[in-house]
């Protein structure tokens, strides 16, 4: 079993971007100009999770929680240690054309963030040229 830092973010999206105009930005734009920052620090995983409500009804059949989570998305960054993000983070490039982006698809005054461990109990299997298997 592996252990990592993950940064987890939960986020509101900006007001009056729709579900299909913020997945589009983030996934053409923001990623884009994000990854270069983040392989250069080593971050190891980047993804997005949309929450979008087409998802919901299927929240509220499954029952799992008596609280449907109430943000648009989730973000996540997992290393193997805090010092690589905070790198990148105060890297003077970064900080100049990444975080200034974050205003054009996310209200940061409502989204919030969790740093903690990540413990994978199933890790997709990959071939030897690096394509996944599962």
């Amino acid at each position: 079993m592996v252990t990592e830092i993950c940064i987890t973010i939960t986020g509101i999206r900006k007001p009056g971007l729709n579900e299909s105009d913020f997945h589009e930005y983030l996934t053409q734009h923001h990623a884009p100009l994000a990854l270069p920052f983040l392989l250069k620090y080593g971050i190891k995983e980047y993804n997005l999770i949309d929450n979008f409500t087409t998802c919901r009804p299927y929240a509220e059949e499954m029952q799992m929680s008596k609280k449907i989570a109430d943000y648009d998305y989730v973000v996540q960054f997992v290393m193997r240690d805090i010092g690589d993000f905070k790198r990148l983070w105060e890297d003077e490039e970064f900080r100049a054309s990444v975080k200034p982006d974050h205003q054009n698809f996310a209200d940061e005054t409502r989204s919030g963030i969790s740093i903690g461990y990540r413990t994978q109990f199933i890790a997709p299997e990959r071939d030897g040229m690096g394509h996944l298997r599962n």
